[in-house]
């Protein structure tokens, strides 16, 4: 007992570095609470900010002598990379006195490349830390861009990337989804029984309670229709509802457009290629028509129909409007393309 005991210390030690407990006074800073302020007494690095709606921000808690954060300065960095700053922006809060502070920070340089800033007298620390009941850091926590606090925790935790993505993408709420557990169980129960009737049921039920949060539910639907009602009629038609239904939601119709044409659960014969079009070019119509990843979105069903040509215009086009720290995300699709394309011409007699 005493063994796992310390073992457990040890990895309790290596997660937060551990600051002495301060009484907890008034109401306690939950996940769905509206993001205190922010008191600072200097901006070391980066623009001054306050918490503006329309923004996801990371107000993470830290210490130059915190070994954990400096571990977490890097993943931040890399996190703060991948979004514009009106998507995105991380606010590093030290404690320290400044003359502690700038210089690590100069030190770092780009490897700590997000705002950093000086706490006022330990009040943005009061507000935030001590309200949640915290005391070890480095501590995270994700404002959403409707100004409520979505995560409370580490910023190494597991799934602290995916629910950052989810939340810049509007696609997270805690509450709802803990509400509708009990209903998403009973989903995945109904699936295994072949329940169909219920499925539909409470899965549409669900839906209609935020059709951005649980997106998943419509896709597993066609999959359903397609997979485990072998009815890709009833597929197909929930498809189309889906086109009409969520116009405002282009990412969720690629997503279903390249399901449908490249999912490897979906057999070949199940596939209705003209109605993966269909979602495609919704996608580019309701969202922005030369936004690269929807223009991705379509070349990638336009291959899988066997419209090469087509489908490297539309790749070459995506890749060469994406920023260039997304060009990467681009690039081996347009690879594949143009060498199934070469491989097509190589293969065709001379016709000369």
């Amino acid at each position: 007992m005493l063994n796992k005991l310390s073992v457990a210390f040890i990895l309790f030690i290596g997660l937060a570095c551990v600051a002495p407990a301060q009484a907890q006074l008034g109401k306690k800073l939950v996940v769905g609470d509206p993001a205190p302020g922010i008191s600072i007494a200097e901006w070391v690095k980066g623009d001054q900010t306050g918490i503006d709606p329309g923004t996801t921000y990371v107000v993470e808690f830290w210490a130059t002598w915190c070994g954990p954060c400096r571990k977490s300065i890097p993943h931040l960095t890399e996190l703060q990379s991948q979004y514009e700053p009106d998507q995105l922006r991380i606010i590093g809060i030290s404690d320290e006195k400044p003359d502690v502070v700038k210089p690590f920070v100069r030190k770092m340089g780009r490897k700590m490349d997000y705002t950093v800033a000086v706490d006022k007298r330990q009040a943005t620390k009061r507000a935030w830390m001590k309200a949640a009941g915290l005391n070890g850091i480095p501590a995270a926590f994700i404002v959403g861009p409707k100004g409520n606090v979505q995560f409370i925790g580490h910023p190494m935790d597991p799934d602290f990337n995916d629910i950052l993505e989810k939340i810049i993408a509007g696609r997270y709420n805690k509450k709802l989804m803990n509400d509708a557990a009990s209903h998403l169980k009973a989903i995945e129960k109904a699936r295994k029984l072949k329940n169909w009737s219920q499925y539909d049921d409470l899965t549409n039920e669900v839906i209609q309670r935020d059709p951005r949060i649980f997106y998943f539910l419509v896709m597993d639907r066609i999959k359903v229709f397609m997979n485990d009602q072998k009815d890709p009629a009833k597929a197909n038609e929930y498809t189309r509802e889906a086109i009409q239904s969520y116009p405002d939601d282009p990412e969720l119709l690629s997503w279903i457009a390249e399901m449908i044409a490249t999912d490897p659960q979906i057999p070949d014969a199940q596939r209705d290629m003209d109605i993966a079009l269909e979602a495609a070019q919704a996608a580019r119509v309701n969202g922005r028509p030369n936004d690269p990843k929807f223009v991705m979105s379509e070349a990638v069903v336009r291959f899988q129909r066997g419209e090469i040509d087509d489908a490297v215009m539309l790749q070459e086009k995506a890749y060469f409007m994406a920023a260039p720290r997304k060009k990467g995300e681009y690039r081996p699709k347009l690879d594949e393309f143009r060498k199934k394309q070469q491989d097509m011409k190589s293969a065709s007699p001379d016709k000369d």
